[in-house]
């Protein structure tokens, strides 16, 4: 029945991973690998916390600055919504 089946299959997989010991020990191996190197690159750069910046006037907004621009993260806040109301209604060239 079925147990057989199931016992002839698991015994015939056996005989496999003992006949294929490198492909086998890879197997193993290289999922460990990655997960190491995984932790070590988090490890390395760890996770920056930022100050709160001031509230301050942002000024006109200047498109040329804008090309190598990085953008945080902040909380929804109402400042935060006014500023981005702010850009999104400021015209900007074609193509940034």
């Amino acid at each position: 029945g079925v147990w057989r089946q199931t016992r002839a299959l698991l015994f015939k997989n056996c005989l496999i991973k003992c006949r294929t010991k490198k492909s086998s020990v890879q197997e193993v191996l290289f999922p460990l690998f990655f997960l190491f190197w995984l932790i070590l690159m988090s490890m390395m750069h760890p996770h920056r916390k930022y100050d709160e910046v001031p509230t301050t006037d942002l000024g006109p907004l200047d498109t040329s600055v804008l090309l190598n621009f990085v953008i945080g993260y902040t909380p929804p806040t109402v400042l935060t919504r006014e500023i981005m109301k702010k850009v999104a209604f400021d015209n900007f060239e074609d193509g940034i």
